[in-house]
Parts: structure tokens; sequence; C-alpha cells
């Protein structure tokens, strides 16, 4: 009975408390690793500051991948990514999009061009201990089309 009321008492107060959304603090960067069939995989990383007394950590999970306002295919985040409590932790995370249709070729006029817009949209998962919870996310960043052409 103890055990359940001690329980109970965490997460009324872990649910008590604010979260504060993780703030991007620059330094980002965008690297073409591998082109493969209608698979890409790339790198991506940024500082980034976690304001909460919890470390947070996002989950594997598959996003929608936009670029210049097409529609391009799915992002999957391959491994989780840890965030520290209250410091600027420098993230790097892999990822591996799926293309559909022609978005291969679209990707490679792209690499052509000066700056384009990356976006991707969905829900992310992510968690605290040992809750989780899907979040939606939507973030687009201008990226260097010469970035897009690989090593």
């Amino acid at each position: 009975m103890k055990y359940i009321v001690a329980i109970g008492l965490i997460v009324s107060l872990l649910t008590s408390c604010t979260f504060h959304e993780p703030e991007m603090r620059g330094e980002e960067s965008f690297k073409l690793e591998k082109m493969d069939g209608k698979q890409v995989r790339f790198t991506a990383g940024a500082k980034v500051y976690n304001g909460n007394w919890f470390a947070v950590k996002v989950k594997p999970s598959i996003l929608d991948l936009y670029v210049d306002g097409e529609y391009m295919g799915k992002v999957h985040l391959l491994k989780k990514v840890k965030m520290k409590a209250k410091k600027e932790t420098d993230l790097q995370a892999d990822f591996l999009a799926e293309l559909e249709g022609n978005a291969l070729m679209q990707a490679m006029g792209l690499a052509l061009k000066g700056d384009v817009v990356v976006r991707m949209t969905g829900k992310i998962k992510g968690g605290v201990f040992i809750f989780s919870k899907k979040l939606d996310f939507d973030e687009s960043r201008t990226v260097n089309g010469k970035s897009l052409r690989g090593k």
C-alpha cells in the first residue's frame, strides 16, 4: 500500500510541474550521409537548451518531410536523443528519409538551388523518467541546397 501512495505522489508532483519547451540556440548542422534508391540517410545537429530540472528524451519517431513546400516522404529518427537537465546540449541525430514518387529527382534539382526550406511535421515521442507522451512537432529550417549533394 505504501508503494501505491508513493507512486501516486510522484505522479501527481510530475504532472503538476510545468514543462519548458527546449530552445534552439544555433549552430545547426546538416550532413547528407548516403543516398540509396529512395532512401536517404542524413545527420542533423543543433545546440539545444533544456530549461527543465529533468532530462528529456526524444524517442525514435516518424515525421513528414517537405522541401520548399513539396511533400517528399517520411523521415525516421533512428535513435533516441537525450537533452540534459538545465544545460545546453550539442545534439546530433541520425535520420533516414524514405522518399516517395519522384522526390529523389526533385531533391537532386534542389541541390542546384541556393537556400531551400526543409520542414518536418508530425508527432514525436518524448519521455521523462518512465513517462512518455506524443507531442506535436512542426519545424522548418533553411539549408543551403548544396548540402543536399552529399559526399
